[in-house]
């Protein structure tokens, strides 16, 4: 059975984003021996913290970091901050690090990895995160995702860093032209806003192949939660199709090109023919996609477009509200045999400060995830969403996958938008291979 991890189910997303946080060139190599891992000798009475970085340092925004360790110096005297450069290396070698001894107060890397360590290897931040500026300065969304994903699933065992955010995004100028000027919140409300896009000569929506199973996936865990979506893609379980949230997902898929609010060529798109046609040039009104987008098109959109970001409107029976969004990010963590923990803590309140997202914002355009950082002008409308969310759940609905059952859905789904089998075809054509 082919099984990816959070963050890699989402091998696509985790790649343009990091593509975006200044990962062009190669890690360097890393190994527990390193000089880097053990802390150099420092002045007498002086206190080493020792953070292991996923980014080399000849990366992009790793100056911005540098600098705020140099502040954090400033401001705690007494301190020396050794950085292990360990790059994407560091995925592979911090448990067993840890394991030998090897001093480490600080971790990052995806969620996959830190989770790895559990409440075994890291130390649970809430007394000192509990009523804190950095608390409450991060989104509620981002703050519900992150502690859900910790061991207890409630305290704060992780800091975030670097986030993205899947959603709808939209052609505002579109958008006024139809008359709308209130974002829908109900699925009902989504086809009314469809109807009027439709109505002022666009196509509403479009989409490619490498998007489409963000879309169902959302649908999904809005209705069931991620827990159910990442059984739903791990299980080779028929009965698990019979849910009445997967026909009515279907249905209403299918409703949307019933009534012409899929662009034609969605069912045929190949990745980035939507992106990067319909969408950038202005012929589709919404692209479901990650917050990396208004990036990888700025050539061909220009400085003139009008970028929104909108919810994904709430199905009928969702148990999420409609101020939900999916993302994905790397994490910090601090481990259990730091001796310092008070200390880590506020050089992750640094990382975390409006000067170093700011620095972060600039360098490799990664939304920052404390609200209140400028951003540039395509990206404001996702900082929007972000300040207004009030919960987050993993990219594409699910933190676990198999490969093979992926693509059964994936090419029933696409049969499915593109008007060719019917939601009940939909669903007994994946059924008859999951027995």
């Amino acid at each position: 059975m082919k099984r990816t991890r959070f963050m890699v189910a989402a091998s696509l997303a985790l790649a343009a984003a990091l593509a975006l946080s200044g990962c062009s060139s190669a890690p360097a190599p890393a190994s527990a021996s390193s000089p880097a891992s053990a802390p150099a000798s420092t002045p007498e009475g002086e206190k080493t913290l020792v953070y292991w970085a996923q980014w080399s340092e000849n990366e992009d925004g790793v100056d911005v970091l540098k600098d705020a360790i140099s502040r954090f110096e400033a401001n705690n005297p007494g301190y020396k901050v050794q950085v292990n450069w360990a790059g994407r290396d560091v995925r592979d070698i911090l448990k067993s690090s840890l394991d030998s001894g090897v001093q480490i107060d600080i971790v990052e890397s995806g969620f996959g990895n830190i989770a790895a360590l559990g409440a075994e290897y890291l130390q649970d931040l809430t007394p000192y995160m509990a009523g804190s500026s950095l608390e409450a300065s991060i989104s509620g969304g981002m703050a519900g995702f992150t502690k859900d994903l910790a061991p207890d699933g409630e305290s704060w065992y992780y800091v975030p860093a670097r986030p993205f955010v899947g959603t709808f995004f939209y052609n505002k100028a579109i958008f006024q032209e139809a008359g709308i000027d209130t974002m829908p919140a109900t699925w009902a409300e989504f086809l009314d806003c469809c109807q009027k896009i439709k109505d002022a000569g666009y196509d509403p929506i479009t989409v490619d192949d490498a998007y489409q199973q963000s879309m169902y996936g959302h649908y999904l865990a809005m209705m069931k939660g991620t827990d159910w979506v990442t059984q739903l893609l791990t299980e080779k379980n028929s009965e698990l199709w019979n849910d009445p949230a997967v026909l009515q997902m279907a249905q209403d898929f299918a409703e949307l090109r019933e009534k012409g609010y899929l662009a034609a060529s969605v069912g045929s798109n190949v990745f980035p023919a939507a992106q990067n046609g319909e969408f950038a040039l202005g012929t589709a009104a919404m692209y479901y996609n990650g917050s990396w987008l208004p990036n990888e098109v700025a050539d061909i959109t220009g400085d003139d477009f009008q970028w929104g970001a909108m919810f994904f409107p709430a199905p009928e029976g969702s148990i999420y509200p409609y101020t939900t969004y999916t993302t994905g990010c790397q994490f910090y963590a601090v481990t259990k045999a730091s001796q310092y923990p008070e200390a880590a803590f506020k050089l992750l309140e640094e990382f975390s400060s409006v000067e170093t997202q700011t620095g972060l914002v600039d360098k490799v355009a990664a939304m920052p995830i404390i609200n209140g950082v400028p951003l540039p002008e395509k990206l404001q409308c996702v900082g929007e969403l972000m300040e207004a969310s009030t919960d987050a759940f993993v990219w594409g609905g699910s933190s676990e996958e198999d490969g093979d059952i992926r693509a059964i859905i994936n090419a029933a789904f696409t049969d499915l938008v593109a008007g060719n089998t019917t939601p009940e075809q939909f669903v007994k054509a994946i059924q008859s291979q999951m027995a």
